[in-house]
């Protein structure tokens, strides 16, 4: 029992302890956060390019359903996800194009797995993906493999990592082999 004392006063958490941090106590967490903001770097490897490409910018996330990724280097692009569309601002290049997410289900998919699991909507989770989480509530990471077999030849999981009610590294791995990993800065509220 000394043993026992000694590990718990130097802050040691034990196996059990992770056990009961579970999904639906991760979706509250995340659910209680009505905006973030967070600067990104966003590091892309692709088998068509020698070396990977790294994008650096603003990420901004707004209840219940708006997500930005404002890109600064190495080009000036804004993408928002508000509802059903998708505007992509290329001001480098001074384009701007609008689509519809019922048009792409692999991306809407993709949309999906951020927004849900910041609004902590654990049904739609669910329905989406098959998850799987790990950790504690003060580091954790949530693995979510696509459900639907259209997205799963596409995307192989999502993979989340956290700290309390904050994501802080998004890792998207494609079937194919390409995979973006996208690192954060502590998010503010």
């Amino acid at each position: 029992m000394r043993w026992l004392r000694i590990a718990l006063a130097a802050g040691y958490v034990l196996p059990a302890a992770a056990a009961d941090f579970a999904l639906s106590d991760l979706m509250r967490m995340l659910a209680q956060v009505p905006a973030a903001q967070a600067h990104f770097t966003e590091t892309k490897h692709m088998a068509v390019l020698e070396s990977p490409l790294v994008l650096k910018g603003m990420l901004t996330y707004r209840r219940p359903d708006r997500l930005e990724k404002h890109v600064f280097s190495p080009y000036d692009e804004r993408t928002v996800v508000a509802g059903d569309t998708v505007t992509i601002e290329n001001r480098t290049r001074n384009r701007t194009t609008t689509l519809s997410l019922a048009a792409a289900p692999a991306v809407l998919t993709l949309v999906e797995s951020l927004r849900a699991t910041l609004a902590g909507d654990v049904p739609l989770l669910e329905r989406l993906y098959a998850s799987r989480l790990e950790g504690r509530a003060d580091h954790w990471i949530l693995t979510l493999t696509p459900r639907d077999a259209s997205v799963a030849v596409l995307i192989d999981y999502v993979r989340l990592t956290g700290m309390d009610a904050r994501v802080v590294r998004v890792e998207v791995q494609e079937v194919g082999g390409d995979r973006s990993v996208i690192q954060m800065s502590a998010s503010s509220s």
